[in-house]
C-alpha cells in the first residue's frame, strides 16, 4: 500500500506500510494488561524476531522510536567513566561515541571514511585498540543507512569474544528483516532494531534482544528512567510487569509484519531485498550516476546511496523526482546535500517499482542533458 501522492516510494524509512499492517492498525484493541491475547501476540512477535536476529536471547519491545533502544542500551549498561570503544563507518556508527560522551564515559572512537566498510586492516586496528584500551563496552552499526553500507560483523564479534570485551552493542535497525543477522554467532550482547524500516510498521516500537551477560549488567546499573530496560525482564510472561501501558497496536502491527515475512520465507525475503538492491545499483550505474560507497565497500541490500547528479543541487534533484511521483531520501552529516538514497526495504523492495523509479530518473537526466 503506497501513499496516494507517491507512485514510487523509496524513502529509506519510515517505509510504506504493507497492507497487512494497515489492516491491523485500523482495529480496536482491549486493555493489554488484562487480556491474555496481548501476551500471545507478543510471544509470536518475539519468536519471529529471534529468528530474524539469529538469537535465543530474550526480546523486549519498549514503546518509542528506535533511538529509544540505542539510548536505553547505553544508559542501562554504562556508568560515568566507563570505557567505550565505538566502531564507526558512518554517521550512526560515530554517533554512538557522541552518545557515550554525553553519558560522561571515556570514549575511543575508531572511524573509517563514510564510503568504506570494515575490512582486515581496520579489524587489526580494532584488535590493537581493544588490547590497549580495555573497553567495558564496544559498539558497531550493521547497516549505516546514511552511507548505504553493510558492515561484516562476524570477525568483529570473534575479536570481542577472544579479547573478552564484556559487552557488544549493535545497531541493526535498518537491516532487521532485510539482511541476515546472526546475533549469537557474532557474540552480540544487545542487538537493536526498529519497527519502521524493513518491517514496515509505524515508528513506535524499539526492538531489543538482550543476552544474559547484558541482563546482569543492566541489573547492576539499575538505571531508572523511561529508557530503563530492567522492568521489561520477563515481561512477556506477565503484562502487568510493563512499566507503562503496553503498545498493543504496535505489537499487533509487528505481528502482522513478521508473520508475513515468515509466510514468504525468511531466505526468500533476504533474496528479494538482495535482488532489488543489485538491480538498483546496476540501473544507477547505467544512468552514469555514481554510487557513494567505494567499489571495495559492501553495499547494503536495504538502501542504496548515490551521489547527487552533476548539474543538480540536492533540492532541485529531489523536487524533480517528486514531481514525477518518486520519493527518495537525502543523507546526513558530511554527506548532506551530496548524496541521495533509495530505500528498497520491506514492501519497497519491489522490482517493478524499482524499474519505474529508474525510468523516472532517466527521464529527468535526459531532459537536463538535452
Amino acid at each position: 500500500m503506497f501513499n496516494r501522492y507517491t507512485k514510487y516510494p523509496f524513502y529509506p524509512g519510515q517505509v510504506s506500510l504493507p497492507l497487512c499492517v494497515s489492516e491491523v492498525l485500523g482495529q480496536d484493541y482491549g486493555p493489554p494488561r488484562f487480556n491474555p491475547d496481548f501476551l500471545n501476540y507478543m510471544t509470536t512477535v518475539a519468536a519471529n524476531i529471534q529468528i530474524l536476529f539469529g538469537t535465543a536471547n530474550e526480546v523486549v519491545f519498549p514503546t518509542g522510536e528506535a533511538m529509544l533502544g540505542l539510548w536505553g542500551a547505553l544508559k542501562c549498561t554504562l556508568k560515568p567513566r566507563d570505557k567505550v570503544l565505538t566502531v564507526g563507518t558512518g554517521v550512526y556508527g560515530d554517533g554512538f561515541a557522541d552518545m557515550a560522551e554525553i553519558l560522561n564515559c571515556r570514549v575511543e572512537k575508531l572511524s573509517l571514511p563514510y564510503d568504506m566498510t570494515i575490512d582486515a586492516d581496520f579489524l587489526q586496528k580494532i584488535d590493537e585498540a581493544i588490547q590497549r584500551f580495555q573497553p567495558a563496552l564496544m559498539t558497531a552499526v550493521h547497516c549505516d543507512t546514511p552511507s548505504g553500507t553493510l558492515n561484516p560483523l562476524a570477525e568483529l564479534g570473534r575479536i570481542k569474544k577472544d579479547r573478552r570485551v564484556p559487552l557488544f552493542v549493535v545497531d541493526a535497525v535498518s537491516s532487521l528483516g532485510g539482511a541476515p543477522i546472526e546475533q549469537d554467532k557474532w557474540n552480540v550482547d544487545i542487538m537493536l532494531g526498529g519497527s519502521q524500516k524493513c518491517l514496515g510498521c509505524p515508528a513506535d516500537t524499539a526492538i531489543m534482544s538482550i543476552s544474559p551477560a547484558a541482563w546482569e549488567r543492566i541489573a547492576d546499573i539499575n538505571y531508572q528512567g523511561y529508557e530503563a530496560l530492567l522492568p521489561f525482564k520477563d515481561a512477556d510472561q506477565d503484562a502487568a510487569r510493563y512499566p507503562y501501558t503496553p503498545n498493543w497496536m504496535g505489537i499487533a502491527a509487528l505481528r502482522a509484519s513478521t508473520q508475513a515475512i515468515m509466510a514468504e520465507g525468511v531466505e526468500n525475503v533476504f533474496a528479494r531485498h538482495d535482488l532489488v538492491a543489485q538491480a538498483c545499483r546496476k540501473g544507477i550505474l547505467a544512468l552514469n550516476l555514481s554510487l557513494w560507497p567505494r567499489p571495495e565497500a559492501i553495499n547494503s541490500p536495504t538502501v542504496t546511496a548515490v551521489r547527487v547528479p552533476e548539474g543538480f543541487s540536492w533540492p532541485e534533484w529531489r523536487n524533480a523526482l517528486e514531481s514525477k511521483g518518486l520519493v527518495v531520501g537525502g543523507s546526513l552529516g558530511s554527506m548532506n546535500g551530496k548524496v541521495f538514497r533509495l530505500g528498497h526495504m520491506g514492501v519497497q523492495a519491489d522490482l517493478e517499482n524499482l524499474n519505474g523509479a529508474l525510468d523516472v530518473m532517466a527521464q529527468i537526466l535526459n531532459s537536463k542533458r538535452a
